[in-house]
C-alpha cells in the first residue's frame, strides 16, 4: 500500500498521459468480476484516448456484446489461457502495445509462459483478483502442486496489482515478493452508464410483484460463492419466515444446488434465475442482498449492493468484504460456512431498517474513471523504469 500511496502523490497531476496502447487479456467473456473489471476499465481508458485492444483464449461468452465497440477483440482459438501461448505471442509481436495486463494469475502465468518467444517487450502487470491460497486448493492434485510454483515465478518477470488493500499483503507474502512489485488499485465497479436505470433493464417477476420479500445473491455458482449454504440457510428461514431468494450467476454447480433446492422442496422459493445484464436493477427491487463466499479478492457485488441501496450481509471471509463494508458499518459481517449464522442474520434482516450507506465520496474510488487514471500513474511509472533499467 505504501508504494501505491507514493505513486499516487508523484503522479497525481498526470492526467493528460500520452496515449498508449494497452492490451487487456482474459480467460474468457463469461460472467465474472474480473471480465466485468475488465470492461468497464477498458472503456473508461478508451474515454482517456488510449487504445485498447482486448484478447481472450476464446470470445465466447454473454459479456461480449457489453465491451466498448471501440475496443479490439482477439480470440485466441484456445479453451483455456494455458493453451493460448502461441497465440498470444503472435498478438503482442504484430500489435506491439506499450502494456499487457492480465486479468487473473491463470492468464498471467500463460503470458509468462509465452514470453519466451516475444519479440517485442512490453511492460508486464498481473492483477490478482482472488485469495490464491485458497484459489488454488479448489483446483485438481497437479494444479494444487503446480499452481503456486508458477504463480511465484511469473510474478517475478511482472508487477503485480491487488485488487483491495487486504488482498496486498497476502497476495505479497504468498507470491513472495517485495513491496515495490506489488500497488493495490480498487475495483471499477460503476460507470456512467450504470448510474442510471437502463431503459428495457428486465427485472425478475419476483421483483416486481412484492407479495412476499426477496433476498438476492450473485455470483458465479461455483464452490468458492457459498450458495450450497444459503440454500441451507434459506430452508431453515423458512420455518419462521416466509420469502424468496433469487440467486442470478451461471456454473458449473447448477445441477448440484437445483438438486439441493429440490431436495428442500424449495423450488417455488428459490430460483437459480441464470445471468443479468441489470445487477443493480434487480438489487433496487429486492429486500437485502447476500454474500455467501467461502473466500473473495474484492467482492465488488456489494459496492454494487450498496449503490442499489439495500440491506447487505456477507460473510467476513478473506480478502475484501470486511475492508468494503468497514468491519460491519454498512452491512452484516458473519462467519464463513455457518448457515445458523447466515439464518440468523437474514432473519434479523426484517427487523432494522436500511443502514446509513456511503456518501458519493466513498463510491467515487470505485468509479471506471477513476481506476483507470490510477492504472495509467502506475504504467507510466513502469516505462520510465523499465526505460532507465535498459539505459543503465
Amino acid at each position: 500500500m505504501a508504494t501505491t500511496r507514493r505513486m499516487q502523490r508523484s503522479y497525481r497531476g498526470s492526467m493528460e498521459a500520452i496515449a498508449m496502447k494497452i492490451l487487456f487479456f482474459v480467460p474468457q467473456l463469461c460472467s465474472g468480476g474480473a471480465q466485468q473489471v475488465a470492461i468497464l476499465l477498458s472503456s473508461a481508458l478508451i474515454k482517456m484516448g488510449h487504445e485498447v485492444h482486448l484478447t481472450a483464449a476464446t470470445l465466447d461468452g454473454e459479456l461480449l456484446s457489453r465491451v466498448n465497440p471501440a475496443c479490439r477483440c482477439t480470440g485466441l482459438g484456445a479453451k483455456k489461457p494455458i493453451q493460448a501461448q502461441k497465440g498470444l505471442a503472435t498478438l503482442i509481436n504484430s500489435t506491439r502495445p506499450d502494456v499487457l495486463i492480465c486479468f487473473g494469475i491463470y492468464t498471467g502465468i500463460a503470458a509468462s509462459l509465452s514470453r519466451r518467444t516475444w519479440k517485442h517487450n512490453p511492460v508486464f502487470i498481473i492483477r490478482n483478483e482472488n485469495n490464491l491460497s485458497m484459489d488454488w486448493q479448489q483446483g485438481t492434485f497437479i494444479n494444487r502442486i503446480l499452481g503456486p510454483i508458477l504463480s511465484r515465478w511469473s510474478a517475478k518477470n511482472a508487477h503485480i496489482i491487488a485488487v483491495s488493500h487486504e488482498l496486498e499483503n497476502a497476495t505479497k507474502h504468498y507470491l513472495k515478493i517485495s513491496s515495490d512489485s506489488i500497488t493495490t488499485i480498487l475495483n471499477p465497479v460503476i460507470d456512467d452508464a450504470r448510474l442510471s436505470n437502463p431503459v428495457g433493464a428486465s427485472i425478475h417477476p419476483w421483483l416486481i410483484d412484492k407479495k412476499k420479500p426477496t433476498f438476492i445473491a450473485m455470483g458465479r455458482l461455483e464452490h468458492q460463492k457459498g450458495f450450497d449454504i444459503l440454500i441451507d440457510a434459506f430452508a431453515k428461514l423458512q420455518s419462521t419466515r416466509d420469502a424468496r431468494l433469487l440467486i442470478f450467476g451461471q456454473g458449473s454447480l447448477r445441477d448440484d444446488l437445483q438438486n439441493r433446492i429440490d431436495q428442500y422442496q424449495l423450488g417455488d422459493k428459490i430460483d437459480l434465475a441464470g445471468h443479468t445484464d441489470h445487477p443493480i436493477e434487480q438489487m433496487k427491487n429486492a429486500h437485502a442482498f447476500v454474500l455467501s463466499s467461502r473466500f473473495e479478492g474484492f467482492g465488488l457485488v456489494l459496492v454494487e449492493a450498496l449503490w442499489a441501496g439495500i440491506r447487505v450481509i456477507s460473510t467476513n471471509c478473506k480478502y475484501g468484504p470486511a475492508e468494503i463494508l468497514e468491519n460491519g458499518r454498512y452491512g452484516t459481517l458473519i462467519p464463513v460456512d455457518n448457515a445458523e449464522a447466515l439464518t440468523q442474520a437474514m432473519l434479523a434482516s426484517f427487523e432494522y431498517e436500511q443502514r446509513p450507506l456511503p456518501s458519493n465520496t466513498w463510491f467515487g474510488q470505485f468509479t471506471a474513471t477513476e481506476s483507470a487514471r490510477q492504472h495509467i500513474v502506475l504504467i507510466e511509472s513502469l516505462i520510465a523504469h523499465q526505460k532507465l533499467k535498459v539505459a543503465n
